[in-house]
């Protein structure tokens, strides 16, 4: 009978159906060929070459363009807006180092004036004598930076209605302060003592800088880090970094959020030409600026050290609109450390 199904067949079976061509010849792609003993010589040599470069770019170590010391362990990662720029992260990771020590306010006046507005500590009643080193001391260098002249930077003592903090008091003097200036100090491997923190021969402004421009992400080929702040300076001035963040210019200038703007101290307070600063030899202060009002007259820079903890120091401009060498003796500005960055 026709269409019948034969005795015996599985009448549930489907029907087969006919196979179409297979679309893709192959579904992996070929291995990647390899040079056999019997390639040419020529071939040969050429894939050993790219080889030998690709194990090359696995395990070749990048050394920095000077000797940089090794950072202590840190895990810190500060948090900032999502999708800053390394600009707006140097500055905002300033600005939350200041609001973790409290605050703290220095105006630098266009009459010659260097006073703290507010401070989240009161007045030293009596500036304390330097605490004597300690036995846990001995074994820290007994100079860690050259950035070491006295806090006046060689201006007499300010008037008994300018506030301000002798060695050894306000908020560097306390646990908290301590422990953020040490936290600094690791950045360069150094491990000081509180009460080396709160001596001039540990001045820790240079290492805050550093610290900030690390935590923002800066690496190796564009900034190296310093325990003096003409160790920077100096690698911006002589451009020896692959991708530098920074290039130097001389004031008067006007200053943006994110540069850095340097000042002589001591004996090197009044240097003029920028060419005479030594490596790691020249005194000097550094501020990351943070803010600035052209209309005012003001740029705001936030920096470590100034007055025993890490203060905004709200500068007064001179009659030029600028910052410059010669409005303020209490930091006679020499340079801009532009930052090039985005």
């Amino acid at each position: 009978m026709p269409g019948a199904v034969p005795c015996g067949a599985n009448m549930f079976a489907r029907p087969q159906r006919r196979r179409s061509p297979q679309r893709y010849a192959q579904r992996f792609p070929q291995p990647i060929p390899q040079c056999s003993p019997q390639a040419p010589a020529p071939l040969r040599a050429a894939c050993a070459a790219a080889l030998l470069a690709l194990l090359s770019a696995c395990t070749t170590v990048i050394e920095p363009a000077r000797p940089q010391a090794r950072a202590l362990p840190d895990t810190e990662r500060p948090v900032t807006s999502p999708g800053a720029t390394p600009r707006e992260r140097i500055v905002e990771i300033a600005t939350q180092e200041w609001a973790r020590w409290g605050g703290q306010v220095v105006r630098l006046g266009r009459d010659d004036t260097s006073c703290v507005t507010y401070s989240p500590v009161p007045a030293p009643e009596l500036p304390p004598e330097l605490p004597l080193a300690s036995p846990t001391d001995a074994a820290a260098p007994a100079v860690a930076t050259t950035d070491t002249e006295s806090k006046t930077n060689g201006n007499p003592p300010p008037a008994a209605s300018c506030l301000s903090f002798p060695d050894g008091t306000g908020m560097e003097a306390t646990p908290l302060g301590c422990t953020l200036a040490r936290r600094y100090w690791g950045i360069v491997g150094e491990t000081p003592s509180c009460r080396q923190v709160t001596q001039g021969a540990w001045a820790w402004s240079a290492v805050f800088v550093s610290w900030v421009l690390r935590k923002a992400g800066l690496d190796e080929r564009q900034f190296l880090t310093g325990q003096s702040h003409s160790m920077y300076v100096v690698d911006a001035r002589d451009g020896i970094l692959p991708r530098p963040a920074f290039r130097i210019e001389p004031v008067p200038a006007m200053p943006r959020p994110g540069d850095i703007i340097c000042a002589g101290r001591g004996r090197d307070r009044y240097l003029e030409d920028i060419a005479e600063i030594g490596f790691g030899t020249t005194p000097m202060h550094c501020d990351i600026v943070v803010a600035v009002d052209p209309a005012a007259r003001v740029v705001r820079a936030i920096g470590g050290n100034v007055q025993q903890s890490v203060s905004m120091e709200e500068i007064e401009l001179g009659d030029s609109g600028r910052l410059d060498g010669v409005t303020n003796s209490h930091m006679p500005w020499l340079l801009v450390m532009r930052n090039d960055l985005q």
